[in-house]
């Protein structure tokens, strides 16, 4: 069998990506893109959502690193920022706010923008591979040789020129949630995978500003990010404000249960005071400079789409990433989960070869594995809020009550809290949660509550000052 030539659909970070993994097995690589890539960091038609905040997981960090090397430093060079979430963000929690300790975890936050553009210079400087901008895939073409086959794809220029046929020998798709495989496979006669969708009708709205001048800051300003969460059912809007390249911030609220946040902008600056659980987001956005009109955002719904247990056989052609299964955004997956994609296709490839005519049911039962876990946070998530349509899992439901108290515990106990970041950074499976130590903290900590010996103070809406000292509660 041939590895001539590898097609992968989509340009964003999950097809670079995956570019980069099939660069190594393949002669050629094509990913075809419909978007014109800007010089440099820039907006795209085709990501819409690179106005709002985006999250890179500690996980996704490490692993682009080993696909990319030197992306951490050029993305520093680009601006980005060096956070430790832990001690350099005001974090209000449902339960207060969290006190001030390091994490332990390097965080990078720049903008979507930002970030893509280092991958692409980097992808962009491999030997054997091609980016084919203004062009959309418009079929599959396949062969049948005994079993059905994925030969390369059709696709027509933005300029109207076309249709052309590329042939190739895999065919990836990488294409986002809005992939169009289904309609694709449709047209070959086969039925597309089943698909599982979650739902919890949530908006973002976005404004970028320039952050003020360190001399206008409040003495009481020591944080570089705020994250305010919100607290079903009686507050169903949160707020963040993420540190980005060249002095600017993003401040994104986001809504849940329809309870969309405004897309004007007096409305969008009249709900970071009205809605949220703490002033801070507002009193910083009045001493910043707005640079951008509110950017709406909507396609939120979680949606998975279960290539590993499609019943249809399809040699030559798999889906990663977005494309396979999309998170609600606003936990921060995305990036992370369509990197880990390409490292699992990395790691199929070296274990059956690129000529194992099963490696699409060998990478795709792969994939879901990595993917089954960060679903399983997200949708569980999602099943707090009213409104939220789909179908719940009744282990989801049990282990509710236990979930609550984890992240309760996580606010003062900082054993559990360094436990949770390595969870939601993907560096640890969410079965650490039950680990017998952090069991122990959160089943003790529930008792306190409950019979009173936890004060319960009311939450303050300012966030401490000063990082917690040392504690024996809180050492391992």
């Amino acid at each position: 069998m041939s590895r001539t030539h590898a097609i992968v659909i989509g340009g964003s970070m999950a097809g670079l990506s995956a570019g980069r993994v099939l660069s190594q097995v393949y002669d050629r690589v094509t990913v075809i893109d419909r978007d014109t890539y800007p010089e440099g960091v820039g907006e795209r038609s085709g990501v819409p959502h690179s106005r709002h905040v985006h999250a890179l997981l500690a996980r996704g960090r490490l692993e682009l690193e080993r696909l990319f090397p030197g992306f951490g430093n050029l993305a520093r060079e680009g601006g980005a920022h060096e956070i430790d979430f832990g001690m350099d963000f005001a974090t209000l929690r449902p339960y207060g706010w969290s006190q001030r300790r390091p994490d332990g975890l390097s965080l990078l936050f720049a903008s979507r923008n930002l970030i893509e553009s280092v991958v692409r210079g980097l992808f962009r400087r491999l030997p054997n591979v091609t980016l084919l901008e203004q062009t959309a895939v418009t079929s599959l073409n396949s062969a049948t040789n005994g079993r059905r086959r994925v030969t390369g794809v059709t696709a027509r220029s933005a300029d109207g020129s076309g249709p052309t046929q590329l042939d190739a020998d895999l065919v990836v798709d990488a294409s986002g949630r809005a992939s169009q495989a289904p309609a694709w496979l449709r047209a070959l006669g086969l039925e597309p995978p089943q698909e599982t969708v979650v739902n919890a009708f949530a908006g973002y709205s976005s404004r970028w500003f320039q952050a003020p001048s360190p001399e206008r800051w409040p003495q009481e300003w020591w944080w570089k990010g705020i994250w305010i969460d919100l607290k079903e059912p009686e507050v169903l809007t949160a707020g963040v404000l993420f540190p980005v390249e060249h002095g600017r911030w993003i401040i994104t609220l986001g809504g849940v249960a329809k309870e969309y946040p405004p897309t004007d902008e007096d409305g969008f600056m009249e709900a970071l005071g009205s809605r949220l659980r703490s002033p801070i987001l507002a009193e910083a956005a009045r001493l910043a400079e707005p640079l951008s009109p509110v950017y709406g955002h909507r396609t939120m719904a979680n949606r998975f789409r279960h290539y590993e247990q499609w019943h249809e056989r399809l040699d030559g052609f798999i889906a990663l990433g977005d494309a396979v299964c999309a998170f609600n955004p606003v936990y921060g997956q995305g990036m992370t989960t369509g990197t880990l994609s390409a490292v699992v296709l990395a790691e199929c490839l070296e274990r059956y070869g690129p000529d194992e005519p099963d490696l699409p049911q060998h990478f795709f039962r792969a994939q879901a594995k990595v993917q089954d876990n960060p679903w399983r946070l997200a949708t569980g998530a999602d099943f707090r809020f009213p409104l939220t349509e789909g179908s719940q899992s009744a282990g989801s439901r049990v282990l509710d009550p236990y979930m609550k108290a984890l992240f309760a515990t996580a606010i003062d106990d900082h054993v559990v809290r360094r436990r949770l970041s390595q969870v939601i950074n993907m560096l640890e499976p969410p079965s650490a949660f039950f680990a017998p130590p952090i069991m122990g903290r959160v089943v003790l900590n529930a008792v306190r509550r409950r019979v009173g010996k936890h004060a319960r103070t009311p939450i303050p809406d300012r966030p401490p000052t000063h990082a917690a000292g040392p504690s024996s509660h809180l050492s391992p």
